[in-house]
């Protein structure tokens, strides 16, 4: 409560405007203990006020945000109602948007139908002066377009978003509060793309909300867009770039207390393996604590399983963990390309020792069938990861003795291992100078 002092009130000059400043006061004091009463003294205070001016406003604030404490909502709506109506020599736009604002910020904690029709009313009133009601006006928009993707009304929070974007836009040199602006709305409606899997529309969004420049975003809304943007990557099989792009995400949900930080923890372990990279997702202090939880616990199984090159263990995790990880769309559309590249991993480094390997050896190993096997051999090979070749008459693959090498093929396989290496290593500085960012 605001600290106050009463005032004697001696004298003819002004004297009348300090008896309704302590009964106001009087009011206010009241709001914690006694509601009620102090709901009759601030009517009153409206009552005697003869212009009508900053104390009949002040007694309008307060009744509407004591009708929030007591849950008369419809109070609240028309007290508000007279609050944005409000005009008076004495009362400026400042001190009507801050009531307003504060109005807003304190009604989020009643039902969302009244919090949606005071949004309504704000932007109905903001509307009409953008110049003095910007922002307000904008965080409204924003409020009710966040409320409507609650309830899943995409096309309708995507239609609010549409004029406060071209707001967003229309000036040739946009303020640094302007791009701020710009970029969280891009990130809410990333968020409604996200929520439909429309990955075109997500794509051209992340970009757009990528080139806005020269503004540091809260870390809350920076992880949501890098967030979505990981989740377009990984559709289309970008692992890299979703890696980058969920790891960062992490960092920004953890610096915020976000709990979308399990999700993105989850999102981050499967890029990592999908990227094919040595890198341990659970290698630094923020991650470590998460890696026992039973949220994550299903993507660290199939991750020691895809370490370990274990088929078997891996479709043992996803039987034990299947509600967990199929009732995420993006974790179970990562199974099979993980599954994918496990069998791939899992052929090159059993094929190793060997010169002639049986296909139906390789269907116990892979877990799968004759069809299957063949093609995964010729996609290794395709690829540079085997050097082999299917005999189709005797059922198995031939595989070139290691002892019989040439010199030069030496040369050749060794420059390969170096390159792959280089890879591998400009990837560890980059994570580790990203980390360290």
């Amino acid at each position: 409560m605001d600290d106050y002092d009463y005032d004697d009130c001696e004298g003819d000059d002004g004297g009348w405007d300090c008896v309704l400043e302590n009964a106001y006061l009087s009011a206010k004091a009241l709001m914690d203990t006694d509601p009620e009463r102090c709901a009759v003294e601030l009517l009153n205070v409206r009552r005697d006020d003869p212009d009508g001016g900053r104390w009949t406003f002040k007694a309008l604030k307060m009744l509407a945000r004591l009708s929030i404490r007591t849950r008369a909502y419809e109070n609240m709506l028309r007290y508000y109602e007279q609050v944005c109506s409000f005009r008076h020599p004495d009362v400026g736009k400042s001190a009507l948007q801050k009531a307003m604002t504060k109005f807003i910020e304190e009604c989020q904690r009643a039902p969302s139908v009244y919090v949606n029709r005071a949004l309504e009313l704000t932007i109905r009133v903001t509307s009409a002066d953008l110049k003095s009601f910007g922002r307000l006006w904008f965080d409204a928009k924003l409020k009710r377009a966040t409320l409507l993707m609650d309830v899943d009304e995409l096309d309708a929070a995507l239609e609010e978003l549409q004029p406060v974007l071209e707001w967003c836009k229309e000036d040739d040199q946009l303020s640094s509060r302007r791009r701020a602006y710009l970029f969280s709305c891009y990130a809410l409606i990333l968020e409604a793309h996200s929520k439909r899997n429309d990955f075109r529309q997500m794509r051209d969004v992340f970009l757009a909300a990528s080139a806005v420049e020269y503004t540091i975003p809260p870390s809350r809304i920076s992880g949501s867009v890098l967030e979505c943007g990981g989740k377009m990557y990984m559709h289309y099989r970008d692992w890299s770039s979703a890696f980058r792009a969920f790891s960062v995400a992490f960092r920004n949900y953890n610096e915020t207390g976000d709990q979308r930080k399990i999700s993105c923890l989850r999102y981050l372990v499967l890029a990592c393996m999908l990227n094919n990279t040595n890198i341990d997702p659970f290698a630094t202090q923020e991650t470590k604590t998460y890696e026992e939880l039973p949220e994550i616990a299903p993507v660290v199984q199939l991750m020691k399983a895809y370490a370990d090159n274990n088929i078997p263990e891996f479709f043992s995790a996803i039987e034990k963990h299947s509600e967990s990880l199929e009732s995420d769309p993006i974790v179970h559309g990562c199974l099979e390309p993980l599954l994918e590249q496990l069998r791939l991993k899992a052929l090159v480094a059993y094929a190793v020792p060997y010169t002639r390997l049986s296909i139906q050896r390789l269907e116990e190993v892979l877990v799968t069938g004759k069809e299957e096997v063949e093609r995964l051999c010729l996609r290794a090979v395709m690829e540079g990861r085997l050097n082999a070749k299917l005999d189709h008459v005797n059922d198995c693959i031939i595989l070139p003795d290691n002892r019989a090498r040439d010199p030069e093929r030496e040369r050749l396989l060794l420059l390969n291992h170096w390159c792959a290496a280089l890879l591998e290593l400009s990837r560890k500085i980059y994570w580790d100078h990203d980390r360290g960012a």
